[in-house]
């Protein structure tokens, strides 16, 4: 029987074949690989049947009543096993890893990191909030004589810098009679970390009547100083140079503002001071707004009491990179792009010769040697080229700026460090180190390692286990991976994936029309986002990190805004309503991540839902299948030309065309599931006074079909869906290297997959075995 199976499928393998060459090859060419007349190669993940739908309903475009049934059929299989298939085009066509220069994340974290290798690196605490010490002072005056009496000293913590007020006095010492020229002075001071979430421009503010001082990573970013009672005078300096100068404030001007750009995933100083002049209260909000955020006071969880160094992060823009194979790569180099690395090279030189005391472990007024200097160097070039520097390369890159005994040291030095940001050893990673080397091999390793979960450079104990030769088996870089995974580096660059595997990173500003939805505005859209990131934060960091329950998961994270936008029942204290906190929801109406309020809202138009939008999302992004692009752009059927369909109808009767069918078919029934919720995440039953029809369905891949029915049934689907879990194991991947994920070897994919499945889909051990299979990948 199996014999005769067996022989039925060749032979229909071979009608398929004649059938192509008689019917198709004209047009698509003898492999699929497109011709004059259609240019585009038959390549996709449609399964033989959907295929042979598509070819039994649109082909031949002359005849399309010519190939059916089992005709089309033996087409689809021929078809699929030669050329169409995602294993067919590799086996033809067969990905490479390339060599690529650093990308802009990488580059801005690799030079942060460089630097940060000669300071100690403190972590992020477990205290969240910033500790101010509040002090009241008496200051006398009395002919010749000063004296400074402290009445009272106080520690307190503004757990969200919420804007206070707090006061104390001493009544006896106040009331004293004999003090002819008394001032009562009220001060604070903080000292804290800041951690910065993303890449980007923020603009910090304060809200106080008093003299504030705000410093970031050691810049003034806020200095209003009050030279007198009135006016104060305002001075903003970011990196040198001043950004906001206002010598006179109103009596009213109680805000003051500045903006820096920070790398994401770091930790940087904060400084903050403020005082008011005979006076007894201070009154303090402290806030910012984030790359695409809004005005907030800045959460707790983004700050930690105490000292953190000073870092070095890059305030040259960069030119995008390229994100056209829906990751992104450093695969071009652009005018724009060496101008860019040119600038940022110098002013990191710049800054080391500033800043070199500190960097060799010095005071920052002690003096040092032309040897010291030069030793410096060495240690830099070895860190930032990732491995040993043979003889050739230290005199290239440092030794001949010391030669010249009359060129200062300091001079010698932003040459060196110049030369060494500028070289191909540095943009480009995987160039190999000196031939002569010893355990070059796991220096590689150490940096594809570092490059994965970090996009940055090898930390100190990577490169003294590269050294000694200990990365040359998979359970010891394993070891390192999961080491890597405890640090925030890798916990920014994971947050960054998630950005753009749910399309984040694509939404803009979110508004709707003020006559149709009058409550929603910024605040509701950003707390709509706050309440997302808590929920990948809390699934994959602090629960078990299974992928399925981002789906699954009953909670939803509200404050008093959002649950009452949602009219959600949840406990919040009337004196925290922005904090966020965990509410059950009706897993009738919605269930985790692909009904969340932000995304269904992100996923819709200014005034409608998109079903479209929303099934185009559910089958690219999170089911990994390839979706060609329309054959011609057509605008949306507009409500009211159609006031009485529904939208689910408007859009069926759009795409039903042939020539839309062959994707409608899947990014409809996908979408459709969505239409309970409107086009600001709320849940509905009615649309234009009928009931919501959420009933979908979905092909996989492998020919199954599958019906469900509203976002719970949908997310059900999803959790326990082969098609999903491969698409993720494949785009996580993919972001991780920058490097096509069948490159690494056709079935390295499917063994991924294995430890992943074996792993109860825990996100971070697919982290640790995605990075570990890109670190071995040339051992």
């Amino acid at each position: 029987m199996v014999m005769l199976c067996s022989h039925v499928a060749a032979l229909s393998d071979e009608r398929g074949a004649e059938l192509f060459g008689a019917m198709c090859a004209d047009c698509h060419g003898p492999a699929g690989q497109g011709s004059d007349y259609h240019a585009t190669p038959l390549a996709g993940d449609l399964p033989v049947a959907e295929l042979a739908r598509v070819i039994a309903d649109t082909m031949p475009e002359d005849d399309p009543e010519a190939c059916v049934g089992e005709d089309a059929l033996a087409v689809a299989r021929h078809a699929h096993a030669e050329f169409y298939s995602p294993l067919a085009q590799a086996r033809l066509r067969p990905p490479r890893r390339e060599l690529s220069r650093l990308t802009v994340r990488q580059y801005e974290q690799s030079l942060i990191d460089l630097f940060g290798d000669f300071h100690w690196r403190r972590p992020f605490g477990d205290q969240c909030g910033v500790k101010l010490q509040l002090h009241q002072r008496i200051n006398v005056r009395q002919l010749e004589e000063k004296a400074e009496i402290d009445l009272q000293r106080l520690e307190f913590r503004l757990t969200e810098l919420k804007e206070l007020s707090e006061s104390f006095r001493d009544p006896e010492a106040e009331g004293e009679a004999e003090f002819g020229n008394k001032r009562i002075d009220v001060y604070a001071t903080a000292n804290a970390g800041i951690w910065a979430p993303t890449t980007g421009r923020y603009e910090f503010f304060v809200r106080s009547p008093n003299s504030v001082e705000l410093h970031i990573n050691g810049s003034p970013v806020i200095n209003a100083k009050v030279r007198s009672e009135l006016p104060n005078s305002v001075e903003l300096h970011i990196n040198g140079s001043p950004v906001i100068n206002a010598k006179v404030r109103s009596e009213g001007d109680t805000e003051v503002r500045g903006a820096t750009r920070l790398v994401g995933g770091r930790v940087y100083p904060l400084r903050l001071n403020t005082s008011r002049i005979n006076q007894a209260d201070i009154e303090l909000a402290l806030g910012w707004r984030r790359p695409g955020g809004v005005d907030e006071v800045v959460p707790a969880r983004f700050l930690s009491p105490g000292y953190f160094p000073q870092l070095h992060a890059t305030q040259v823009a960069f030119p995008p990179d390229d994100r056209s194979v829906g990751y992104v790569r450093g695969a071009s180099i652009s005018p724009e792009w060496l101008d860019a690395v040119s600038r940022a090279a110098l002013a990191a030189a710049r800054e080391v010769v500033e800043r070199l005391p500190q960097l060799l472990g010095k005071k920052a007024d002690q003096e040092f040697t032309r040897d010291e200097a030069s030793d410096f160097c060495h240690r830099f070039a070895r860190i930032a080229f990732r491995s040993p520097v043979d003889q050739q390369q230290a005199e290239r890159y440092v030794d001949r700026f010391f030669i010249e005994q009359e060129t200062p040291a300091t001079k010698a030095v932003e040459q060196s460090v110049l030369a060494v940001l500028t070289s191909p050893r540095f943009l480009y990673p995987g160039l190999t180190g000196p031939s002569d080397s010893e355990n070059q091999d796991d220096y590689a390793t150490a940096s594809r390692l570092a490059l994965a979960l970090w996009d940055s450079m090898p930390d100190r104990r990577l490169r003294e286990l590269a050294g000694e030769g200990k990365l040359s088996h998979p359970e010891a870089v394993r070891h390192q991976a999961r080491r890597l995974l405890r640090d925030e580096r890798t916990k920014t660059k994971l947050n960054k994936f998630f950005e753009h595997w749910l399309r984040l990173d694509h939404v803009g500003k979110l508004s709707r029309d003020p006559e149709r939805f009058p409550d929603f505005d910024d605040r509701v859209a950003a707390d709509m986002r706050a309440s997302l990131d808590r929920l990948i934060e809390e699934v994959v960091w602090r629960g078990d990190g299974d992928l399925r329950q981002l789906f699954l998961t009953e909670d939803l994270y509200v404050n008093q805004r959002l649950a009452e936008f949602l009219a959600i029942d949840a406990s919040i204290d009337q004196e925290n309503h922005d904090r966020f906190v965990k509410a059950p929801v009706d897993t009738r109406k919605r269930s985790g991540v692909v009904s969340h309020p932000f995304m269904v809202t992100a996923l819709a138009y200014y005034r409608d839902t998109s079903p479209i939008h929303r099934g185009v999302f559910l089958a690219r992004n999170v089911l990994g299948r390839s979706l060609r692009p329309p054959p011609e752009a057509v605008a949306p059927l507009a409500p009211e030309l159609a006031p009485e369909l529904t939208t689910r109808e408007r859009v069926s009767l759009q795409t039903s065309p042939g020539a839309c069918q062959g994707c409608h078919v899947l990014i409809n029934d996908l979408g459709f599931t969505l239409e309970e919720f409107d086009a600001v995440g709320r849940f509905r039953e009615i649309d234009t006074g009928k009931p919501v029809d959420p009933s979908g369905g979905y092909v996989a891949t492998d020919g199954r079909r599958v019906a469900f029915r509203g976002a719970r049934e949908l997310a059900e689907f999803l959790a326990n869906e082969e098609d999903m879990h491969r698409s993720f194991v494949t785009q996580l991947f993919e972001h991780l290297t920058k490097q096509p994920m069948l490159a690494y070897g056709v079935d390295a994919r499917e063994e991924l997959l294995s430890k992943f499945r074996e792993s109860g889909y825990n996100v971070r051990e697919l982290l640790v075995e995605a990075a570990t299979l890109a670190a071995m990948a040339d051992q």
